[in-house]
């Protein structure tokens, strides 16, 4: 068994006592890993491959694997024309603009369907982060707006919180009853019935962490280090610029 299967197996062993009634998905974060770690990773039970940088995804999935992936770190609105042929999901829209930029370029490739896309949620309010504001007032208005972008389907909610400062019992509380109040607003939207914004995942929860996350209600967790160790120090890849894919 190798390291990535039993990691897996760990996660899982943990989950199945977290949440014996429901199903919560493992999101592989491939960043700085291999196609070959990846592949392993889905094959161990991971259901899901989550990249942070176009461009490196762009080298490492073309031509593109039978796999499903998602994007999940911060896109630039002059990258979303090569993300929407290449992801199968963008999990981090963190503001309007970007919603509009995806929609437009999903109606001028005349996409036949509605692109499965989450809202991107700062859970903490950290300003280093980007998202939208962690209240109901917000997170109203934005899935008001939603019906506008006419080639997006709303599939979730993807929250980022801070790191813990320290290990103490207070600052884990802090983090735990930030992950419980998006637990509570994602149902809350689930409940207010928006047809472009089903909302049916929260995506929540890493390697540090994801043991909170999914007590407060987390259907996917996105694991990184927790699969496959420590990253590697790697120069960024510049494949995909060397190729012209962007």
């Amino acid at each position: 068994m190798s390291d990535i299967d039993s990691r897996i197996q760990h996660i899982q062993a943990n989950l199945n006592v977290l949440a014996p009634d429901r199903t919560v998905k493992i999101m592989a974060v491939t960043k700085t890993r291999s196609r070959e770690e990846g592949t392993l990773a889905l094959a161990a039970g991971a259901a899901l491959i989550g990249e942070n940088r176009v461009q490196e995804s762009l080298a490492k999935w073309v031509p593109k694997a039978d796999v499903p992936l998602h994007f999940i770190g911060h896109l630039q609105t002059n990258k979303v024309k090569y993300a929407i042929r290449h992801f199968d999901a963008i999990d981090s829209i963190d503001s309007e603009k970007l919603a509009t930029a995806i929609d437009d370029c999903l109606h001028a490739i005349r996409y036949p369907n509605r692109f499965p896309v989450m809202l991107q949620v700062n859970g903490g309010r950290e300003s280093s982060k980007s998202g939208f504001e962690p209240d109901a007032a917000t997170l109203r208005r934005v899935l008001m707006r939603a019906e506008e972008w006419q080639h997006l389907i709303f599939t979730g909610i993807m929250a980022v919180f801070p790191r813990p400062t320290d290990n103490s019992f207070g600052e884990t509380q802090r983090i735990r009853h930030l992950m419980k109040e998006i637990g509570e607003l994602w149902r809350m939207c689930q409940l207010e019935g928006y047809p472009w914004a089903p909302l049916g995942d929260l995506s929540m929860g890493m390697t540090h962490d994801y043991e909170w996350a999914v007590e407060a209600g987390a259907t996917m967790i996105r694991i990184g280090s927790g699969i496959f160790g420590s990253p590697p120090i790697v120069e960024e890849s510049r494949e995909a610029n060397k190729e012209g894919l962007i």
